[in-house]
This record gives C-alpha cells, sequence and structure tokens, in this order.
C-alpha cells in the first residue's frame, strides 16, 4: 500500500501578516501606494515588539513586498533570516495613480474621489490601478505560496509550517477578507507595525482560516 496515499490530506499552516512600519506619509495621513519611501526614524523601536514576540520563531516561508518600507520592516524583524525572504511585486499596496501623496481633505471634494470612497471596486483613482488588477495580482500569490497543497510539506520545527509575510495594510485587508469567512474588506483594521495571525487547514482544493491571537 502506498504510505503517502494511505496518509490524512489535510494540511494547515499558521501565516503572519505583517504590515510595515510607519513611514511620514502614514503620520501626515497621505495616500501611500507604490509610492517607495522609508520608515521613520524610530522604527526600530517601533518594531521592537514584533521582533521579541518573533525572536523564537523559525520561519519555513517569508515573503515580502519588493517595496523599501516593507524591506526596511522585514530587516527589523527578522534579521538572521532577511536574507532568505522572497521579494514579490504582487505585494505591493494598490497603486493611487494621481491620488499618491494626497490627504482626504485635499480630495474630499472631488466628485470622483467621493465615487471612490463608495465603490472603490468600480471606480479607479485617476491613472491608478483597477481594483480587478490589485486583487488579481494577491489572488495569483495567494494561490500560489500560501494556498498550494504541496507547497510545504513539513515544517523544519513541528508539524504546521510557518510563513509570514511582510506587506501592505490594503493588502492585509484583502487576504484576510479572502481567508476568513464571512470577513469583508473593511471588517479588518490594522496599523504600521502590527501582525495578524492566521491558521489555515485545508485538502489543497478548499482552505478555511481562522484568526489566532496573536501575541
Amino acid at each position: 500500500m502506498d504510505i503517502e496515499a494511505g496518509q490524512s490530506r489535510i494540511q494547515s499552516r499558521e501565516i503572519m501578516l505583517i504590515r510595515h512600519g510607519t513611514t511620514a506619509w502614514n503620520l501626515e495621513k497621505r495616500y501611500l501606494g507604490h509610492t517607495d519611501i522609508g520608515l521613520l526614524p524610530e522604527a526600530e523601536q517601533e518594531l521592537a515588539p514584533l521582533l521579541e514576540q518573533s525572536s523564537n520563531v523559525t520561519w519555513d516561508a517569508l515573503y515580502c513586498s519588493d517595496l523599501l518600507r516593507c524591506q526596511q520592516t522585514l530587516t527589523h524583524i527578522a534579521p538572521s533570516q532577511a536574507g532568505q525572504a522572497k521579494l514579490d511585486p504582487r505585494l505591493r499596496e494598490i497603486d493611487f495613480g494621481q491620488w499618491e501623496g494626497l490627504t482626504y481633505d485635499q480630495l474630499k471634494d472631488n466628485p470622483q474621489y467621493r465615487d471612490w470612497i463608495d465603490a472603490p471596486q468600480e471606480v479607479t483613482p485617476p491613472k491608478g490601478e483597477p481594483w480587478k488588477a490589485f486583487a488579481a495580482r494577491i489572488d495569483s500569490f495567494l494561490e500560489e505560496s500560501l494556498l498550494s497543497f504541496s507547497l510545504i510539506l513539513h515544517s523544519r520545527n513541528t508539524n504546521v509550517p510557518k510563513i509570514a509575510v511582510i506587506t501592505h495594510g490594503g493588502v492585509i485587508r484583502y487576504m484576510v477578507s479572502r481567508l476568513i469567512p464571512h470577513q469583508e474588506f473593511w471588517d479588518t483594521q490594522v496599523i504600521p507595525g502590527q501582525a495578524i495571525k492566521i491558521r489555515l487547514d485545508g485538502d489543497g482544493d478548499s482552505w478555511v482560516g481562522t484568526r489566532l491571537t496573536f501575541p
């Protein structure tokens, strides 16, 4: 009898979704998508709790947005494994186009902006990224890197592989809405430097996520 065929086909994995630390534009409440700026000088202090909470974790896989603020966050929270991370442009925040760097107060009287606030899936910022394109690239990452049955069969430390994803607020909101049943995009609030921990259980065709307490 094929031993592997006789084993259970259920797999589990723990996913840590980590939002990058604070930038100047975050403080100023400016829309920050593909603009590539770094973290504030206080980043090391801000991210120290995440470093401490993950100091005893050996990640089986590390993924990171290729934008500077995420790469800097990775270096602060996983210095010993940062070189093993896969930088992936699919993990970038949505591109706000001509609204990059602007604030709500600067845009609030713009009718197109008001329409976008009400229906972001249907309205695209001028020269920005359509929602369908944003969702498609994240779906591609999820299917390839997190929801692949054969991706990680055995963790180095436990039977449940541990995966970290360092990315952006909008990306995390979308991922949570995809991975956890009955979660809508705006149901999730995640501040800079915060992590959301999810356990995925599935058989390769169907996965169900459960949010875990962290730390």
